[in-house]
């Protein structure tokens, strides 16, 4: 596709703007950490908690640009244009998880460590010292985050460069290594400040190019947005029933959505980072209720936007194109000058939102649980080095799911059934202390991924149940075994042998 010059204006405007609001948050950083060194401040907290000073709008649309890769582009619309609104029932368990993930999780989490692994090794009473099983325990969890979150921000990456390498006519690899240079930098500028400063102009620019959209493909097929709308609700994609039509389903998908989005943003690293970075609990969890009410939102805008286009292409008579190809298709044939730069810089703000938050994420974990010793004269070279070596190695892993047949939808379900070991050592842990007793070692992370990962198959391949709702299946069976793996073990309750709780 070729970009007119206003359009390949409008991206840069759009870099320019990116790489300011880094410097601009480097600047503020800076004085930030000088204001308040004198009080304990750290040099790690300041570059990867943001010195706890991300403001309640900072987290806000962070957290909504986080959630929404440029496969939000990709796969939202395309699942309503094949079968209607029935994906709203995951949003709708996502919005019921996180009311209660602000209310209950948060408290168990802020202040008590700098990542969610360091939680977990000081435990529900948030112990200062941490004894030589839990650091082990550390470091085995954070390996099993760093390898899959390098597999699922991969994926990601390639959906986005795929777009991209479409519209700039450069190759998919180059494509990558562009998108992955510029978050690089100017994650180093700023650290996690201007990661959540920069994903608010992102999280702005792809919804105005969603809301473009809608304007344009209502322009562009001669009836009124309002028209393809009703003639999109008149055959049947408004429904919320997916093609059983069955309110067992529905319930299902809300399940599935609460137990997914409850290990997304209560226990991810990518997500968690950015709460335990919030001024104070109370602003985290106003911050993560509200993203709630966002995320609806955005979906909603973007569901709504398949609807429109399936509308589009029926009334039209046009050959429909490939299902993965539905939107950029759209844009490359029918988006007029200026508008297909702003669309093409939507994508790439939704591709870059996702890849800043997980580079700092996982160079967090790496530094933090992964790396053993006093690293911090040399801080800013180890920074920049961990967050070098990630991102070249998310570029090669995402290289790899591109040159692979079905690699990447292996990619995709693979990270997504990842989320549930951490989360169900999470609520055996934090949550069900009373009744679950566990130190935090090694052979137990590792006895909690086996199991978790075991449940999922036993529902997956033996019992047959609902596939949405694997994830809770896993969670479940992990739970019951821990509760057995307590009852069989010797769990002292002195402070002393608890230190590592």
């Amino acid at each position: 596709m070729q970009l007119s010059p206003l359009d390949v204006a409008v991206v840069l405007a759009y870099i320019i703007l990116i790489f300011s609001i880094a410097l601009s948050a480097n600047v503020y950083m800076k004085r930030h950490f000088h204001g308040r060194r004198k009080e304990g401040l750290k040099p790690i907290e300041n570059h990867y908690l943001a010195g706890r000073s991300i403001t309640f709008s900072e987290a806000v649309l962070s957290i909504i640009a986080t959630e929404f890769s440029a496969m939000a582009f990709l796969i939202i619309p395309t699942y309503v244009y094949i079968d209607n609104l029935s994906y709203i029932r995951f949003v709708i368990g996502a919005v019921i998880s996180r009311c209660f993930i602000s209310w209950y999780f948060i408290p168990k989490i802020y202040g008590k460590g700098l990542t969610i692994f360091e939680v977990l090794a000081r435990g529900v009473f948030g112990y200062t010292n941490i004894r030589k099983e839990g650091h082990s325990g550390k470091r085995t969890f954070a390996f099993f985050y760093i390898f899959t979150k390098l597999i699922g921000v991969s994926v990601k990456l390639l959906g986005g460069s795929i777009l991209i390498s479409e519209f700039f006519g450069i190759s998919l690899f180059f494509a990558m290594i562009v998108i992955a240079l510029m978050t690089f930098l100017y994650i180093i500028l700023g650290g996690l400040k201007a990661v959540v400063r920069t994903d608010m102009l992102q999280a702005l620019i792809f919804v105005i190019g969603g809301i473009a959209a809608h304007y344009v493909v209502g322009k562009m097929s001669y009836l009124t947005w309002g028209e393809l709308i009703s003639f999109g609700y008149d055959n049947g994609k408004f429904s919320f029933w997916s093609s059983g039509g069955e309110l067992v389903s529905f319930l299902y998908g809300i399940l599935a959505g609460i137990a997914y989005d409850a290990a997304t943003h209560g226990v991810d690293q990518d997500l968690a980072q950015k709460l335990l970075g919030a001024k104070d609990v109370r602003t985290a969890q106003r911050a993560l209720g509200w993203s709630a009410l966002g995320s609806f939102l955005v979906n909603l805008l973007f569901l709504s936007l398949g609807v429109v286009i399936w509308s589009f292409y029926t009334k039209q008579g046009l050959p429909v194109p490939e299902p993965e190809k539905l939107f950029s298709s759209l844009i490359e044939n029918h988006f007029p000058t200026p508008l297909k730069g702003l669309m093409v810089a939507s994508i790439l703000a939704a591709s870059m939102s996702t890849l800043d938050s997980s580079i700092n994420a996982m160079s967090a974990v790496f530094w933090n649980d992964l790396m053993a010793g006093d690293r911090s004269k040399l801080f800013r070279i180890y920074i920049n080095l961990d967050n070098f070596i990630i991102t070249v190695s998310i570029v090669l892993c995402a290289h790899l799911f591109s040159i692979i047949p079905g690699a990447s939808r292996f990619g995709i379900h693979f990270a997504y059934l990842s989320t549930g070991p951490l989360l169900s050592f999470f609520i055996c842990r934090m949550l069900l202390d009373r009744w679950i007793r566990l130190s935090f070692s090694s052979s137990l992370v590792i006895l909690t991924i086996f199991t978790g990962f075991l449940g999922m198959a036993l529902n997956q391949f033996t019992f047959g149940f609902n596939p949405h709702l694997t994830i809770l299946f896993g969670i479940l069976t992990t739970i019951i075994f821990m509760w057995i793996y307590s009852r069989l073990t010797e769990f002292s309750n002195t402070p002393k042998e608890n230190t590592y709780e």
